[in-house]
């Protein structure tokens, strides 16, 4: 069986995305002592998460190359949460075979997609 045992995440802003991932995903990114400034370590949807300035990675990038499609219990206060905290919506929520399905895209740019299954 396939597992991932850490994903990482190349962000320009890195404040920005650190505060935008701790309110809408719960990612509790907090600043890594041992590297050079701007490294936080995290968890997301159980992942453990690293996110990286981009001025160190160097990631050339127009556009992110992977989409995260993430469960949530409340598809409104997830939504908010991205309006609240640097984020902005792609497409509003809609009913999707009896899921409610909506996208937004993160400070640095990277579309993400939030679908609460129906009960």
């Amino acid at each position: 069986m396939v597992k991932i045992s850490k994903m990482t995440f190349c962000a320009v802003d890195v404040q920005a995305m650190v505060t935008f991932y701790n309110a809408v995903l719960d990612a509790d990114f907090t600043p890594l002592a041992d590297n050079p400034p701007g490294f936080h370590q995290g968890a997301i949807a159980g992942i453990p998460t690293l996110l990286c300035p981009n001025s160190i990675a160097q990631v050339d990038a127009r556009q992110n190359r992977q989409q995260f499609d993430f469960l949530v219990d409340d598809i409104e206060k997830t939504m908010q949460a991205v309006l609240g905290s640097g984020g902005k919506i792609n497409e509003s929520i809609t009913n999707q075979n009896g899921m409610l399905v909506g996208s937004a895209y993160d400070p640095d740019g990277n579309s993400l997609v939030f679908i609460q299954p129906s009960d």
